[in-house]
């Protein structure tokens, strides 16, 4: 068995990365480097603080980058950690406001604190991994992409609002099951997707024996007339939900039920869980808990938003073979928000109480879809499994071959989006790759409510611009003007 590489932290070789990559305060662009008895070295100063950096040659992108950094001074050089090294950096820029800042050392803070833990799921993953492909197991995959959290990110290990227990229970890493609760909502605080014909969210998510469990607590409450069941993550109904919603709890406008079930898995994404016994329905929920510095919460807004995209993205495969060729869309029509009496869509609440259901295609016996990000997971060093396992399915080619596939497949798509005035947001999370006996074939979208937009490219291909419900135009990201607005968002972004 192969062990966890030995690095002494991990967050800390994450965040050079980060720094150097993004050229935070300068840190590549201003260093000055020398070269000394074979090794070369760098140094910055910054206001009263100069650091010193040892650079070490990486060969597979065939330049110099950091390993260390120390902060100079008369009595000698010390070396940085990780949370010393980012307050330095960013203290250096003069246009961050301190709340950003103070925010963003928390969330380091955070993800040194779960390092650890998440460290001792290595071995766990890559034991799991190994027969993952040979079952058809899209579940195993999704928890080597949350392992990094669209890899490698410095703040991947955060997860604002959860102790470590927690981050066991219901996070994707460790893989287990877990019930989810319900609550009924009256139906005077229910907007749901104008897609959705006169179903329930139980109707979709549950066994028809559930169903009935459900249907015969809501008759002896004397909801079933009035109310309609949600789902709801089970911390985020003891942690968020009565916090949020106190006056409907009390008013009976909001019951919560002693039904459990179905059990679920946590996806890649955290909030979004997969159904154990039906793998290919997701069941997207609110979940109160920060991951990279964003609330995972679920907006009528944004959910509104990506029933448009969805339907530019059809469009445009219809009209477009070369996409159609590359491309699988995920269902996401049917969902259900909590409103308000106002009926306003940008309202806080509507984004903490509702849900949304996903299928994705069914594949036959040797497909199996695959997130993006899991291809540069190797939790225990060496190839990544994703790799390892698409390879052993197939004789003769290389992983070289294996890449170019990827690549294009992947930069194809994009390349077409954009010459139809359009991008998805492609990072390692919302795009999973279906692999067939270990080639891959064809890109699987999900979460659509991030369809950016060129209108006048869009329009010149015969596609009409999505009418994108957006509550503040001057910061809008989804219409933009021109292409290079649009890439910049996606290098940010992805």
């Amino acid at each position: 068995m192969r062990q966890p590489p030995a690095a002494a932290d991990p967050v800390l070789t994450e965040l050079l990365e980060l720094l150097w990559t993004e050229d935070i305060a300068g840190f590549r662009s201003r260093i000055v480097t020398e070269a000394r008895d074979g090794r070369v070295s760098g140094r910055l100063r910054l206001g009263e603080i100069e650091l010193s950096a040892t650079l070490d040659w990486d060969g597979w992108r065939e330049e110099l980058r950091p390993s260390a950094v120390f902060a100079e001074s008369a009595e000698g050089a010390a070396r940085l950690d990780a949370k010393d090294l980012l307050w330095i950096l960013l203290s250096a820029l003069r246009d961050l406001d301190l709340a950003t800042l103070d925010r963003t050392m928390r969330q380091l803070d955070e993800s040194i604190r779960n390092s650890e833990l998440l460290e001792r799921a290595a071995l766990l993953l890559e034991e799991d991994c190994k027969l993952a492909l040979e079952k058809n197991n899209s579940w195993i995959w999704e928890r080597l992409a949350a392992w990094r959290d669209r890899p490698f990110h410095p703040l991947a290990r955060g997860r604002g609002g959860w102790e470590k227990d927690e981050i066991e229970t219901y996070g994707a890493e460790f893989g287990r099951l877990f019930a989810l609760r319900w609550c009924a909502v009256s139906r005077d605080h229910i907007r749901k997707s104008p897609a959705m014909d006169r179903r329930e969210p139980a109707d979709i998510i549950l066994a028809p024996s559930q169903v009935e469990a459900l249907t015969e607590e809501m008759a002896r409450c004397g909801l079933a007339e009035t109310h309609i069941a949600f789902p709801v993550h089970p911390w985020h109904l003891e942690a968020a939900a009565p916090l949020e919603f106190g006056p409907e709890l009390a008013s009976g406008e909001i019951v919560i039920l002693g039904f459990v079930g179905p059990l679920v898995s946590a996806t890649s994404s955290l909030r979004t869980v997969a159904i154990a016994s039906t793998p290919h329905r997701h069941v997207k929920l609110p979940l109160d808990v920060y991951t990279l510095g964003v609330r995972r919460l679920m907006s009528a807004q944004s959910l509104h938003n990506g029933l448009l995209a969805a339907a530019l993205l059809e469009e445009a495969s219809s009209r477009r073979p070369t996409i159609a060729a590359r491309v699988r869309i995920a269902d996401e029509a049917r969902f259900w928000t909590f409103d308000e009496a106002s009926r306003d869509v940008f309202s806080p609440r509507s984004a903490v109480l509702g849900c949304a259901i996903r299928d994705f295609p069914l594949l036959a016996d040797d497909a199996t879809f695959v997130p993006l990000a899991s291809f540069s997971v190797a939790p225990c060093a060496g190839l990544p499994p994703a790799i390892e396992q698409a390879l052993g399915l197939r004789s003769g080619v290389s992983i070289e071959a294996f890449l170019e596939e990827l690549f294009t497949l992947v930069v194809g798509f994009a390349v077409e989006a954009l010459q139809c005035g359009f991008i998805p947001e492609m990072h390692g999370q919302n795009v999973l790759i279906e692999l067939i006996r270990g080639q891959p074939v064809r890109i699987l979208l999900r979460d659509h409510d991030t369809v950016r937009c060129l209108p006048e490219w869009l329009r010149r291909v015969g596609l009409q611009p999505p009418a994108y419900l957006i509550k503040d135009p001057r910061r809008a990201t989804m219409l933009l003007q021109s292409p290079e607005e649009l890439i910049v968002l996606i290098s940010t972004e992805s």
